[in-house]
């Protein structure tokens, strides 16, 4: 069977890339929405999030440190526009108090262009063998062409 063929992908800050393609992070808080649907390569940039940083240990400084690029992939099923003071109800909601807890709350966007935030559902998650190099694109999203694993 031939592998798919990708030509969208979203990026994020180490660890949180790898948490997604690691299928932990498969409900992501962002300050925009997304139409896009289906499966989509999760690009990490080379930018690590600090907060995360100053408490991680070496071992898993080691196992980010070398990803960068696409890394993975990810389907998108929804994304739902909630209120920001509802953020927490509607991830127990979809996701359990365990996720809720797991949640790096400081990524959760406080104010936004629409007064509003997006949660986006993500499912079925793959990390590949190796990072696959991803050139330009835009904050948030690259046109890509890349074969999932």
């Amino acid at each position: 069977m031939p592998k798919k063929v990708l030509t969208h992908g979203f990026k994020l800050f180490q660890p949180w890339a790898s948490e997604v393609v690691k299928g932990k992070l498969n409900f992501l808080v962002r300050s925009v929405s997304t139409k896009k649907r289906g499966r989509v390569a999760v690009i990490a940039t080379k930018e690590v999030d600090d907060v995360w940083l100053r408490k991680a240990s070496e071992r898993e400084i080691r196992e980010i440190e070398d990803k960068i690029g696409a890394i993975g992939s990810v389907e998108v099923k929804d994304c739902i526009e909630v209120k920001p003071n509802k953020v927490k109800e509607k991830l127990i909601e979809l996701a359990g108090k365990k996720y809720w807890e797991y949640y790096p709350k400081y990524l959760i966007p406080e104010k936004t262009r629409t007064g509003m935030v997006y949660i986006w559902i993500l499912d079925k998650a793959k990390e590949w063998k190796k990072p696959k190099p991803v050139k330009g694109g835009g904050i948030l999203w690259a046109r890509v062409e890349l074969e999932d694993e």
